[in-house]
């Protein structure tokens, strides 16, 4: 079962001026075989005296290397990247090495570039071991999504490869496994190659860890006007589903993984399950569920 998670980008004129606090992540998705190396460049700009506590960020470079650029042409490309004048001193690189390994991580360290790894995993947790972290596609989605729906991520719109990006944005899907846990990625097909060297930079850029809450409960947080560390109002009722036959566990969008019980059955709350309702999940009445 899948669905549309994303939303067109907004694209805007970035200006070039320097900001007084400002700072770069540049995001690499390294390529194999079938992809090319994308590289992304998002911009934070943080401005505590106009809008405290709300940085924004922007995306000011998308590019695609060449399919089947050796993974020494990109270490040099990229390192040559960073010693720009723009870059140089205020920037730090993201590397997904998630298909590619620890060699390569290894070519950009010998490089003197210090990257930050990236293992991208399911699940919910973000977890480190010195400046390799295993980051959930969760979390990364996550973030894109809230920030992109609250105006506070922004790309360029003269960039060559924006339209591409808008695409990649449209066709990533959300999908719930038959074990009842969620999956994204591009249709069969497609490619998510930008989607993810922006998400990583951004993952860093905006720089909490914790696990991600997802679009859903951003939704529900912002249409109640509340930030995430204030009072809520009384829950919805909790809602039961017909879990898929064999699932034990089930894993919400919000993170949060739920038991199924001995009648096959699943308890959440209302936000965890709208999207599931949506996928097709059937609701159980609580006096036939008993």
């Amino acid at each position: 079962m899948t669905s549309n998670l994303s939303s067109p980008a907004p694209l805007d004129d970035i200006p070039a001026n320097s900001a007084r606090h400002e700072r770069y992540v540049v995001g690499c998705d390294l390529g194999q075989s079938q992809d090319p190396t994308a590289i992304a460049v998002v911009r934070r700009i943080d401005d505590e005296a106009q809008d405290p506590g709300r940085a924004l960020f922007q995306v000011g470079h998308l590019e695609r290397l060449p399919l089947g650029t050796p993974y020494p042409g990109v270490v040099r490309y990229v390192s040559g990247m960073l010693g720009s004048a723009r870059l140089r001193g205020k920037s730090e690189l993201v590397i997904d090495f998630t298909g590619v390994g620890r060699p390569v991580f290894d070519m950009f360290n010998a490089h003197g570039m210090s990257p930050i790894g990236v293992a991208i995993t399911a699940g919910d947790a973000v977890t480190n071991e010195g400046m390799i972290y295993r980051v959930p596609k969760l979390v990364l989605i996550s973030r894109v999504q809230a920030l992109l729906h609250d105006g506070r991520l922004k790309i360029h719109k003269a960039l060559p490869d924006a339209p591409a990006l808008v695409a990649e944005l449209q066709d990533f899907r959300a999908e719930v496994t038959d074990s009842g846990y969620w999956k994204f990625g591009a249709r069969s097909g497609k490619h998510d190659d930008l989607v993810l060297a922006v998400a990583i930079a951004l993952w860093r850029a905006h720089g909490d860890n914790v696990r991600g809450w997802g679009i859903l409960e951003y939704w529900r947080r912002r249409a109640s006007g509340l930030s995430s560390g204030e009072s809520t109002a009384p829950a919805a009722p909790d809602v039961v589903l017909k879990a898929p036959a064999g699932a034990s566990t089930v894993q919400a969008i919000s993170g949060r993984s739920f038991t199924v019980d001995a009648r096959g059955c699943v308890t959440l709350p209302a936000d965890d399950a709208e999207p599931l309702i949506r996928l097709g999940w059937q609701r159980v009445e609580t006096e036939t569920a008993n």
